[in-house]
């Protein structure tokens, strides 16, 4: 399908909108004609002869198996997952997400440390309770975090695209992650833990302070991952933006560590610290 086809309704559902596009995804906004109430739509086709597998349908199957045993404030709902299936082969998808009107933390990032850090512990305690319900992001990073500018102070940062999530423990059989964000263990293809999306969310972190990477195995505009032992110190973000307190960077530092026991022993724990951090914190801008 192309991306300037017109499209007026998929699954039932009146297209109000295209809103993005990702490698195989479309999202719309559209209006349940029933109820009138407005949703996301990530709409995913399978195109014989164009795709060489179906991995692209089932990641959307994935981001629903998550959304389903998921409810947090900080994680964007899932409504419900539609399929097509012409005799036997799936060919069309469509998985209905709660609406957010907001551009993403790489788009818009905030003008404040204390919003900074506010966000970080709104995703975190998100991240957090993914991990209590037995499932990890595994592509965490700042273009996965929605948050407008100037939001009220009860919304919630909101955590999105949980196409790469995984039971605890996963060992999948391909390299997945984002460079500048992709743990030692993800680019080995060793399983996938808790401690993999502390790794991931360091680096976003960092991305966000610093508007740049940190250093990590897969640097972005390379193919190759680089060995562990060729991997440099990250400077640390205090020596990088002033304004940012040494607790802070001090955590992030400990989050991006590459040995996987020597990080943050949970996002729990990440969470708790940025809430500290969060009470020292001015009104100081980056």
């Amino acid at each position: 399908m192309s991306s300037r086809t017109v499209v007026e309704e998929l699954f039932g559902y009146k297209v109000i909108t295209l809103l993005g596009e990702g490698a195989r995804s479309k999202l719309y906004a559209v209006k349940d004609r029933q109820s009138g109430a407005t949703y996301a739509l990530k709409h995913v086709i399978f195109e014989e002869g164009r795709d060489k597998d179906d991995r692209f349908l089932r990641q959307v199957e994935t981001e629903w198996t998550a959304l389903k045993e998921l409810n947090h404030p900080a994680i964007r709902r899932g409504i419900t997952l539609k399929r097509e299936r012409p005799i036997v082969k799936m060919t069309e998808i469509a998985l209905v997400l709660e609406l957010i009107d907001s551009s993403t933390l790489e788009e818009a990032p905030p003008r404040r440390l204390r919003d900074y850090v506010r966000i970080f512990a709104e995703v975190a305690e998100g991240m957090a309770h993914m991990h209590e319900k037995g499932f990890v992001h595994a592509d965490m990073k700042t273009g996965n975090i929605m948050m407008p500018e100037g939001r009220a102070r009860s919304a919630h940062a909101k955590i999105i695209d949980l196409g790469q999530s995984c039971k605890t423990g996963t060992v999948k059989p391909r390299t997945q992650g984002s460079p500048g964000y992709m743990a030692p263990e993800q680019a080995a293809k060793e399983a996938i833990v808790e401690a993999t999306d502390v790794y991931n969310f360091g680096c976003t972190m960092y991305r966000a302070l610093t508007r740049d990477y940190a250093e990590t195995v897969l640097v972005p505009g390379e193919s190759k991952a680089r060995a562990v032992e060729e991997v440099p110190a990250t400077v640390p973000v205090a020596h990088r933006v002033h304004s940012v307190s040494g607790p802070l960077s001090d955590l992030v530092s400990e989050c991006i560590r590459l040995s996987i026991g020597k990080r943050v022993a949970s996002m729990q724990m990440v969470a708790q610290r940025l809430r500290a951090i969060e009470s020292q914190v001015g009104d100081e801008t980056l």
